[in-house]
């Protein structure tokens, strides 16, 4: 009877024991962070969603967007493996070339992050996203001017997305993103070519555009362009603008 009455608390104190000790060689164990998984195949990607594309690429793109953030971890965008990102964000917009759901969270998100080095693999990505024609998809390779431009002080890899935005054959396509390498020589000091190229906008597009960006580009060409150069004739309306 009284063996009864003691093994209750005997199995107690040993599960007592068993917890202390479990906890005192576990209690600094943490998770690690496995960073960016791999990335399947194309033709296996959407296995996940027994075929469905678009299921596959709304799951695949929350997890982009939740990825270091989970179970009370927060990983700065700097430890990010962004080579294997990038392959993530091309397989997204294999799954689905028009959304703008990922484009927006690799220009966003992942474009914030302080480790410049890796900011050309998503300048990589909305390069190719942003040379597309259709909707406006443009738009992001704006971004990645101005992230190039203004992020990476890159005026070199400026330039050459500034062209590729400005021979976007969108019917969409903004006056302000065609002019995008005027700006970019100007500030290199190849006034001469930027010059050449807002003057062929203007005169090529003067019947559609809208009248402010006509007297905005028409005063960037008389009052900055013509100055710097000195030996060019200004155009013949200029003389209706002040200098």
């Amino acid at each position: 009877m009284a063996y009864s009455k003691i093994l209750p608390f005997l199995f107690f104190v040993s599960l007592l024991i068993a917890n202390i000790t479990f906890w005192s060689f576990s209690y600094q164990i943490k998770s690690s962070w496995a960073n960016v998984p791999p990335v399947p195949l194309q033709e296996k990607a959407s296995l996940l969603s027994l075929g469905d594309k678009e299921l596959s690429y709304r799951y695949y793109a929350a997890m982009l967007q939740n990825l270091g953030n989970t179970g009370g971890r927060f990983e700065p965008l700097n430890n990010y493996n962004y080579k294997l990102l990038k392959n993530w964000f091309f397989l997204e917009n294999y799954l689905n070339p028009t959304s703008n759901a990922v484009p927006m969270l690799a220009a966003t998100y992942f474009g914030s992050a302080t480790d410049k080095s890796k900011l050309l693999e998503v300048l990589d990505y909305l390069a190719v996203v942003g040379s597309r024609p259709e909707g406006e998809k443009w738009r992001w390779l704006g971004h990645a001017v101005f992230l190039a431009k203004h992020v990476l002080k890159d005026n070199k890899k400026a330039l050459e997305l500034a062209y590729k935005l400005a021979a976007n054959e969108s019917p969409d396509l903004a006056d302000w993103a065609k002019q995008m390498p005027a700006f970019i020589l100007q500030e290199e000091g190849q006034t001469e070519l930027a010059y050449k190229i807002m003057l062929n906008i203007l005169i090529s597009n003067v019947d559609t555009m809208h009248p402010n960006e006509i007297n905005y580009m028409q005063d960037y060409i008389c009052n900055t362009l013509i100055v710097e150069l000195n030996n060019v004739e200004a155009p013949a309306f200029c003389g209706d603008i002040k200098i």
